[in-house]
Order: C-alpha cells, then sequence, then structure tokens
C-alpha cells in the first residue's frame, strides 16, 4: 500500500487543505473597497452646505446699434413695468445705471433675463423702432452655486 497524504507526517502548525474559502477573500476585498470609497467620498458627503452671501448681484448688458442711428437719442430697456432710463428724467422714477459712448450703450441690471426688450428714442420722445432680443449672459464672479454678476453683448441693427 502507498502512502496517502495522511499518512505522511506534517511539519508542526501547517495542515494542508485549510486554506480560506474564496468568498471569504472576496468579502475581504468587498470591505477594503468600502473602506476606501468612504474616505474619498465620505468628506465630500458630510461637508456642510456653502453659505451663500446674501447679497443681490448687478449684471452688465452692452448694446450696440447699427444701421442707421443718427436719429436717436436715447436707447431704453424694459426693467419690469418700466422702461430704462426714463425719458423725459423723471425725478420720481429711479433709474439705473446707464451710459453710452456712441453707439454702444451699457445698463446695470439687477436681473439677468434671458430676452430683454428694447426701443430707441428720438429727441422728442417718439418711438424710432422696438425689439426683443434673446441675451447670452455669461457668470463673471461669484460661484456656480451661489450664482454671481454676469455680462452680456449684443448688438441691434435699425
Amino acid at each position: 500500500m502507498e502512502p496517502t497524504t495522511q499518512d505522511t507526517p506534517q511539519p508542526p502548525g501547517r495542515r494542508r487543505g485549510l486554506r480560506p474559502p474564496l468568498w471569504a477573500a472576496v468579502a475581504a476585498l468587498g470591505i477594503v473597497a468600502l473602506t476606501v470609497a468612504a474616505a474619498v467620498v465620505g468628506p465630500r458627503m458630510s461637508a456642510p452646505p456653502q453659505e451663500c452671501p446674501a447679497i443681490g448681484y448687478s449684471s452688465m448688458l452692452t448694446v450696440t446699434l447699427e444701421g442707421d442711428t443718427s436719429a436717436v437719442a436715447v436707447l431704453q430697456v424694459r426693467d419690469g413695468e418700466q422702461w430704462q432710463p426714463p425719458y423725459p428724467p423723471d425725478a420720481e422714477v429711479p433709474a439705473i445705471p446707464t451710459s453710452h459712448d456712441g453707439d454702444t450703450w451699457t445698463f446695470t441690471l439687477v436681473s439677468a433675463p434671458r430676452s430683454v426688450m428694447l426701443r430707441a428714442l428720438d429727441d422728442d420722445g417718439e418711438v424710432l423702432a422696438r425689439t426683443q432680443i434673446d441675451v447670452g449672459w455669461v457668470r463673471v464672479g461669484g460661484t456656480a452655486e451661489c450664482g454671481g454678476p454676469g455680462e452680456a453683448e449684443t448688438t441691434w441693427v435699425l
């Protein structure tokens, strides 16, 4: 009779066939993966929400007029129920900051609407032209979470 492995003497402390089962190795690997994921993702998920400043940002809209602009005395933008700047100037209606250099007009708006109404007036306050233009605002400050001031440029051909 030939000797079997059970008959063969083994060194003390070492037994054959006592390997951990496959499920135990997979479970240990899973625990390690979860620990690493918790260490990476945990701080992001447990961070307090970002606090935003209690501030209203203003946005700058620049409109350049093209075409025959010789009769244009004032360019106005619709701000809620009012045309801004008021024309003729009215002390009762607060005016938004507006400036112009040649045929380029700049308006400071509290909101940044997707589209704006514009109208061009002559010296007598008569409406020469009116339009609605979609505006592509670009955030120029602040953060994506809290917002910030925006800027937009557009051209209006009269």
